[in-house]
């Protein structure tokens, strides 16, 4: 074989190789599936049910397999589901269990009216799901849990981080402890650090502040240290979520903003602003240096992701700098200097429209998602925005919300236009977000490298009488419709083979320009046989 056909067999080999690996990334636009109802398969469901607190994971080793945690409030019921078609159907599996104090998986007596769920995988395939229960007596305190399980949810080891400590009289709740997060060491996958809000109710006064606290384990989670203040300062609606990079425990945290001074004489004081920070300790927890993130009216807690290839901390909240909920991205190489607040949300500046709680998601191949609840397209806007009056989490809201997400392939510099992912508008007058109960946890997303999914809180099957509020998902693909039923890898393969095939043609047909054939000697006429007759 001669030298310029071997350079390109192997230029077509390394061809065939390169489509495989491209194709197997799938780029092209964005489309979201109908949105599927979680609890679906269950035979019987109560007519009165609110669902909330969604946390959704797709498998690191199988994207077609999902899981997802959250709360039933009306009966306190701890829930978890299985997808193995990648979100388009449900089923139930077992959820962690603990006695007393999974009787109880939602508020119970305490008047803290929020919750968090949240599921990581670790590398060893172990699935983690955080979340807060109630002992079931009347006055029982609610408590920061950790179930784990190595076979996908059909069974689970309980833990309690923080249990609670008891009443100290009848009517009176000690401690309020929930919101927890969890982050995995990556160079010791067996350490884990918990952080969490502990709150106080009904306490006799005065009650003390709300503070975060944190706890450690080396052991996989089977057991944690004392729970320990992390310092004292008010971290407001949520707990801190823990990064470890290299030696560095990070926490990301809302600091709440002081109270407006009261009874003043002459114009009514700016709001203060919130201020959110990303904290490190290199001494695992035991003392924290504080770097400021941003500052801006009502923000919503940050929720943080690292990048590992790109040694990059992201960061997403909303907040109304622009006197209107806007959902905000930052990014930082060091977690201490933070780029520019950039809007997420694309409708006009200016419409006095609310974005509330982005969430951020990475899939394995790098992309970026965020997702949040939107109200641009509500037909019943709020009457008061633009007389003086301002958007807030718990004003000014409209009725119909929507969930809204976007995506970056490099690394937060651009963002794809908006998109809607759920297919009904949600009516917001019905369930946990209003009726006094102001139970607005954020919807929930999880990235793998063909598309995301996402996970909220719906109110489609409910009324004014039954208040019913379901969890639904939505998946949203990106590049060609995956109905089509042929994988990435093999698309690869096919492009590779058919490069490889041209590239072999146009081999021959260089080398023959190359060694023009020697001319043919004239033939001799030769002339069949007649048939016999």
């Amino acid at each position: 074989m001669s030298a310029i056909l071997r350079r390109v067999l192997a230029a077509g080999v390394l061809g065939a190789m390169v489509g495989a690996c491209a194709s197997a990334d799938t780029k092209g636009p964005a489309k979201a599936a109908p949105a599927a109802q979680v609890n679906r398969a269950e035979k019987v469901l109560p007519l009165s049910r609110d669902e909330e607190g969604p946390a959704v994971l797709f498998d690191k080793d199988d994207p077609r397999t999902v899981y997802l945690a959250y709360s039933e409030m009306s009966t306190g019921a701890c829930r978890f589901a299985v997808s193995t078609d990648s979100g388009a159907t449900w089923r139930e599996e077992n959820a962690p269990v603990l006695d007393p104090f999974t009787k109880n998986c939602a508020m119970g007596y305490a008047t803290s009216q929020n919750l968090r769920t949240e599921l990581q995988q670790g590398p060893d395939g172990t699935i983690y799901d955080v979340f807060q229960a109630n002992a079931p007596d009347r006055n029982g305190s609610r408590s920061v849990l950790l179930g784990r399980s190595s076979d996908s949810g059909r069974s689970w080891q309980t833990v309690a981080i923080d249990p609670g400590r008891r009443a100290v009289e009848a009517g009176v709740e000690l401690e309020v402890n929930f919101e927890g997060h969890l982050a995995i060491d990556p160079a010791h996958p067996k350490r884990m650090y918990a952080m969490w809000r502990r709150s106080f109710n009904r306490y006799p006064a005065p009650a003390p502040p709300t503070r975060p606290y944190m706890s450690t384990s080396d052991d996989g989670g089977a057991t944690w240290s004392p729970p320990q203040l992390m310092f004292e300062r008010n971290n407001g609606f949520d707990g801190p979520r823990p990064v470890v990079v290299g030696d560095k425990l990070f926490a990301f945290w809302r600091e709440s903003a002081p109270p407006l001074p009261t009874n003043q004489d002459g114009p009514a004081p700016a709001p203060p602003v919130t201020r959110l920070f990303a904290s490190v300790s290199t001494d695992q927890g035991k003392t924290w240096t504080d770097h400021e993130i941003t500052n801006a009216n009502d923000a919503s807690e940050p929720i943080p992701l690292y990048d590992r290839d790109r040694g990059t901390f992201y960061v997403v909240w909303h907040d109304n700098r622009a006197n209107e909920l806007d959902a905000y991205f930052a990014s930082s190489k060091d977690g201490i200097t933070w780029t520019v607040p950039k809007r997420l949300n694309d409708d006009p500046v200016g419409t006095k429209y609310g974005q509330h709680y982005p969430q951020i998601s990475m899939s394995p191949n790098g992309r970026l998602d965020v997702a949040w609840y939107d109200w641009r397209e509500d037909p019943f806007p709020p009457s008061t925005v633009g007389n003086g009056q301002t958007l807030s989490l718990f004003s000014n809201r409209g009725k119909f919300v929507a969930v809204y997400m976007t995506s970056s392939r490099d690394g937060g510099a651009t963002w794809t236009p908006n998109m809607r992912v759920n297919d009904v508008p949600i009516d917001r007058t019905i369930g946990s977000w209003i009726n006094n109960i102001d139970v607005m946890a954020p919807i929930a997303i999880s990235s793998s490298n063909s598309g995301a999914i996402v996970a909220w809180s719906d109110t489609r099957n409910g009324n004014a009488i039954s208040q019913t509020q379901d969890i639904f998902t939505g998946t949203v693909t990106f590049g060609k419709d995956a109905s089509n039923r042929v994988t990435g890898f093999q698309a690869g393969v096919v492009g590779g083979l058919v490069g490889l095939g041209l590239s072999m043609c146009l081999a021959v047909f260089l080398v023959r320009r190359q060694n023009p054939p020697a001319p043919a000697h004239p033939a001799h006429s030769v002339r069949e046989p007649e048939p016999a007759t």
